[in-house]
């Protein structure tokens, strides 16, 4: 209705009036609807509001629910035995994935109303325990299944953790208990870098951890600040022990080294009739009372455990590169397990310090897991026991069997008052025939020690491949051995190259000649590994357990290495005692140990890493050093 002047339209007064009431009416009617509306309004306000609450409540409930069931399943990782088939432990580890999975993916989805402080407040030291959480898992499943992959998922989780500082608010915080788990979180990511070679990593990190434990002393006067000082020094000392053979380029800096596996392609080899054998499982024992160790990992430990991983390919460096696993990563996907398939590495249980029950423990289990075309890798870097037999039986078989090995851990508490001490050594001692009952199934010894001789005569009961491997007993008085720094024997079948560097005092070298050095070393190598393949022929002189184990990529590369070893050291002169050298049993043909193109080669390296003064390869002292250097027999 439109409203309009009286004048035009002639209307009366009272129509007037008439139409203002009519007007008030409308009004009235119209403030009156939109009263209703507003309440209306108010009234679905209120409603939303009360659902939202009560949808985020639920997401509390949820995220809550996951997180003490992570918690749970976390915890009880600890109850899984350390021995076992994969059937046993691989279930649960997949449910422990699966529920962290979750748990990542839906604090990330619901952040908003997680951190908000009227229904959760979610902190930010949370989401680090769970990411940290994370990445223990990961590293707990590479150690069971040996496979890198994993061991990179872990630093994955771990750096992005340091990137956006999770663990800042400990600080802030003043909280001794929220301090230990950042401590922890520093030592455990430590770690993981060290068995992936991430030094420059490892130096930054060392550095802020020895601030968080001088700032951890001194806040909170805690009772273990000495053991968190031991833990620095124990990193310390060990990554100065490695760090020391490694010489550096002239700017300072330390060269690179490969220190897996990485093989181009797999020789072929003459087919016996036999099927093809693989190295399925390695226990290695590290028992030197004085070598330097971190978190029961001894550094000839961690030198054997990186020669039984393949290299990371590059396929999985792009990988890992093209990805942000904090926020699409999925632990037990399925491109993980395709990878797992395609990079298979031996099975490894690492024992610092064993007691002999223990070792003999692993040893029954891994026996148990390896078939008749599987063979069963025993590394054992330890101390020496000797026992001098006297008297009557001093030729029988069976007590020199048991006249010494190497040492194992042993109780004081639960030792006999009555044994001497050369009985409880005795006792607490691996004796060669200890592992006779296990010849029964391929295996390959592995022994760096001062008593590494007692295995030599290991009876050959069964018609198994068997092999041992010796290091020297003893060591040129100018060479610092391997009790401190680790072993040079074992340095040698890691990384040829450090142990050259090492004994021939070389500690610095430009970056382009020390390419070309490692790219001779690979080429004497492969030279090696062709004249094993040579030797595997129906009329080659090889034993039949070379011929078995050099089918496997590890074994023929720890083989290859040993030969080296022995021409190295034949070489230098320093090294001239028989018991300055390495010994093998079975025998190793002389077509192969004593090459003369090895020798050549061997020269053509020393000469280019401008050492020539330290190494005598004239015919003459090669020969008088050679009658004991070349100790492929083991009588």
């Amino acid at each position: 209705m439109e409203v309009s002047g009286a004048e035009d339209n002639g209307v009366s007064a009272e129509n007037e009036q008439s139409g203002t009431n009519v007007e008030t009416s409308e009004e009235t009617e119209k403030k009156d609807s939109n009263a209703m509306d507003t309440n209306t309004g108010m009234e679905n306000e209120e409603k939303v509001s009360t659902e939202s609450n009560e949808e985020n409540i639920k997401i509390v409930d949820e995220f809550q629910y996951l997180l003490e069931r992570s918690q749970q399943l976390f915890a009880g990782l600890r109850d899984l035995p350390p021995t076992g088939s994969q059937k046993q432990w691989q279930p649960y580890f997949k449910r422990t994935f699966e529920v962290y999975t979750k748990l990542w993916k839906y604090q990330q989805q619901h952040r908003a109303v997680l951190e908000n402080k009227e229904y959760y407040g979610l902190k930010r030291v949370e989401i680090g325990e769970i990411a940290s959480k994370i990445a223990q898992l990961y590293y707990h499943y590479y150690l069971r299944t040996s496979e890198t992959n994993y061991l990179q998922e872990s630093c994955i989780f771990y750096q992005a953790i340091h990137e956006r500082n999770y663990f800042k608010e400990t600080s802030e915080n003043k909280s001794s208990a929220l301090m230990i788990k950042k401590l922890r979180y520093y030592a455990r990511f430590i770690v993981v870098c060290l068995l992936l070679n991430h030094y420059e990593t490892i130096k930054q990190l060392m550095e802020e951890l020895n601030l968080l434990v001088d700032e951890y002393t001194k806040v909170f006067k805690p009772s273990d600040a000495a053991e968190w000082n031991v833990v620095i020094t124990e990193i310390s000392n060990f990554l100065e022990a490695d760090k020391k053979l490694l010489p550096t380029d002239l700017d300072g800096h330390m060269l690179s080294v490969s220190s897996r596996l990485l093989i181009d392609k797999t020789p072929k080899l003459n087919k016996d009739g036999t099927p093809k054998l693989k190295l399925q499982e390695a226990i290695l024992v590290g028992n030197h009372q004085n070598q330097m160790k971190f978190s029961e990992l001894t550094l000839d430990m961690f030198r054997m455990l990186q020669l039984l991983e393949r290299e990371p390919t590059s396929a999985d460096k792009q990988n890992e590169e093209k990805k942000d696993s904090m926020q699409e990563d999925q632990p037990n996907d399925k491109t993980n397990e395709k990878n797992t398939m395609r990079r298979i590495n031996p099975h490894k249980y690492l024992l610092h310090r064993p007691s002999f029950g223990q070792l003999m423990l692993y040893i029954t289990t891994a026996f148990k897991e390896i078939s008749d075309n599987s063979a069963l890798l025993l590394f054992l870097s330890a101390d020496g026991v000797k026992h001098i037999i006297k008297g009557e039986g001093q030729d029988n078989e069976l007590q020199q069997g048991y006249s010494g090995g190497i040492a194992t851990s042993t109780n004081p508490r639960k030792t006999e008052k009555t044994e001497t001490s050369e009985q409880t050594a005795l006792t607490h001692c691996l004796h060669p025939l200890d592992l006779v009952p296990f010849t029964r199934k391929p295996m390959f010894i592995i022994i760096d020690s001062n008593n590494s001789t007692a295995f030599k005569n290991i009876p050959k009961v069964f018609n198994a491949p068997l092999v041992s491997l010796m290091s020297p007993i003893e060591y040129p008085g100018n060479i610092n051995d391997s009790a401190h720094s680790g072993g040079l024997f074992t340095l040698f079948l890691h990384s040829p190259i450090k142990a050259i560097s090492f004994i021939s005092d070389i500690t610095e070298m430009a970056n382009d000649k020390w390419n070309e050095c490692k790219n001779k070393i690979k080429d004497i190598e492969n030279y090696i590994s062709d004249l094993y393949n040579a030797q595997a022929t129906s009329t080659g002189n090889l034993d039949k357990s070379y011929k078995r184990f050099i089918q496997d990529d590890f074994l023929r590369q720890i083989l290859v290495r040993y030969v080296l070893c022995c021409n190295i050291l034949q070489f230098n002169e320093q090294f001239k005692d028989a018991s300055h050298f390495p010994s093998c049993n079975p025998p190793l043909p002389q077509t192969i140990i004593s090459d003369p193109q090895i020798k050549e080669k061997i020269k053509e390296l020393i000469t280019l890493m401008e050492v020539t003064d330290k190494y005598n390869f004239d015919d003459t002292q090669a020969a008088t050093n050679g009658t004991n250097s070349v100790p492929q027999s083991a009588s």
